[in-house]
Parts: structure tokens; C-alpha cells; sequence
């Protein structure tokens, strides 16, 4: 069994998707599985580059599952069918747009693992927006000791930490760390790019919620990870070493919106999961 399983959504980003499979490729931590769920309306492994890296992928010792799925129920359904796949003690939910430097990884592990937490995320920059410095939303809260559990309320002062994940915000924190630094900070959410230990996820219900959100929705993993939050904790790590390919989204319905949030369930979901 792998240490991680790496769990890959995709649908219709050919070329976002070879970035990312080419920073999987270059990761020092060697124990892992790559499990895709794609929903392209081509094959997306028939394309002879990423057929190329699926190949040495495979040459380099970490297995790969490749599952094409022609019905589209949504991003949560799509989590939901990569979990059950899972069988590593940890799971990296990488979005198809990120590519990830080479340590990137085993970092995520060894902050799991050191934390004992629900989750560790590395947001990804958007390097497009490098000249884009925003002083207001770079307000950074460090985890000087132990990640602890928290409640994170929507609405909440905690909350606006999500500024921090805007454009190229984090990237610009990172730039004031002394060089070799690594810090764990506090986070109300963090997308593209997480690390969970599989055991704690699923004693929040996994994304089992899936059925009774609409098939054009988002926040799924903003529901997850509060509930993480207030049970076991969790941080992101900066710098990040990730980055956005900035591909345009395909969890988005003809109007270019959602029909729906998951957080509309956090009331029920805390009583259930994550009660006091």
C-alpha cells in the first residue's frame, strides 16, 4: 500500500492537466498512487503527452488508475467516487490545474503526520498576478505552537482569512519569510492542492453529502474542512510551492455561476459530525 494516494479530478483541461501530472512526476516522496476520475469528453490519457506521463509515471514505480466517467453529477460526487477508491493513510486532493514543485509532498506529509491534524493545504499562485501586490488581504495568522481545533463561523473575523487565497497574495507573504523557512498558518479554508488523513475525513462523513446538492455547485470542500476544523484541526503551509496554471473552471454552469453552495448544509453537518 502507498503512503499517499493522489486524488485527481479532471475534465476538459488537456493542457493544465500535463502541467500537472509533470509536477507529480517530479516529487521526492516516491511512495504514492495516482488515482485520476475524468470526465473530459475526450479520453484524456489518449493525448500522447499525458499518455507519455501516465507511462513514466508508471516506469518510476508508482501505480495508476485511470477512470474515464462519462456522467457528470457534480465536483462533490466526483470527490466522493475518488475516496472510495482510497486506501492510503493520507490523501492529496489535487486539483487539475496545479503544478506542484518537487518537494511540495513530502512537506504536506511530514505536517500531517508531525500535527496529527485533519488537513494541510498549499495554495497555488497565480503568477499572473505577480504585479498585483495587495497589502490588505496578506494578513497572515502563524501557528506558533501545535495546530489545535478551532471553530471557523462563516461570517467570523477567522473568516476573512480567506483573503489570504486570492491572486498571488500568499506568494507575496512567502517573499518576506527568511530563506529555508516553512510555516504553518491558520486557515478558514484552502482549495487545490490538500492533504487529509483519509481515517478523519471519512469520521466527517467524506463528501457522502454529494446527492442533495445541485449538479452545478461548489464549496464542498469548504464544508469538509470546517467540520476537520473544529474536530482535529488543520493549517496551510507558506510558502506554498504551488501554482495555478490559471485555466478557465469547468465546475460552473452555462451561465458561468453554481445552482448552489454545500455550506447550506453546515448547520446539520456540525450537529452530526462535529458537535462540542
Amino acid at each position: 500500500m502507498a503512503a499517499v494516494d493522489i486524488l485527481l479530478p479532471t475534465c476538459n483541461r488537456p493542457a493544465a492537466l500535463a502541467v500537472t501530472l509533470c509536477g507529480i512526476a517530479a516529487q521526492t516522496l516516491e511512495d504514492f498512487r495516482l488515482v485520476v476520475a475524468d470526465q473530459g469528453d475526450a479520453y484524456a490519457a489518449d493525448a500522447p503527452a499525458i499518455g507519455t506521463l501516465r507511462r513514466l509515471l508508471e516506469l518510476r514505480g508508482h501505480p495508476v488508475e485511470w477512470h474515464y466517467r462519462t456522467e457528470r453529477r457534480g465536483i462533490a460526487e466526483q470527490r466522493a467516487y475518488l475516496l472510495e477508491r482510497a486506501s492510503a493513510e493520507c490523501v492529496l486532493y489535487l486539483d487539475d490545474d496545479v503544478f506542484m514543485e518537487p518537494w511540495v509532498l513530502a512537506r504536506l506529509m511530514d505536517v500531517l503526520q508531525g500535527e496529527r491534524c485533519g488537513f494541510v493545504g498549499a495554495f497555488p499562485a497565480g503568477l499572473s498576478f505577480l504585479q498585483d501586490v495587495r497589502p490588505r488581504q496578506q494578513r497572515i495568522a502563524y501557528w506558533d505552537g501545535p495546530v489545535r481545533p478551532e471553530t471557523v463561523a462563516p461570517g467570523s473575523e477567522q473568516w476573512e482569512r480567506w483573503h489570504l487565497h486570492r491572486a498571488a497574495n500568499l506568494f507575496h507573504v512567502s517573499q518576506g519569510l527568511a530563506p529555508g523557512a516553512v510555516r504553518r498558518y491558520k486557515v478558514a479554508w484552502i482549495a487545490s492542492c490538500v492533504l487529509y488523513d483519509r481515517d478523519k475525513l471519512l469520521r466527517v462523513g467524506g463528501f457522502s453529502f454529494w446527492p442533495r446538492l445541485p449538479r452545478y455547485h461548489s464549496g464542498e470542500e469548504v464544508l469538509v474542512q470546517n467540520l476537520l476544523l473544529r474536530r482535529f484541526g488543520g493549517c496551510g503551509i507558506v510558502p506554498s510551492g504551488t501554482y495555478h496554471a490559471e485555466a478557465p473552471s469547468t465546475v460552473l454552469n452555462p451561465a458561468g455561476t453554481v445552482d448552489g453552495h454545500a455550506l447550506a448544509l453546515l448547520d446539520e453537518m456540525v450537529a452530526r459530525y462535529a458537535a462540542a
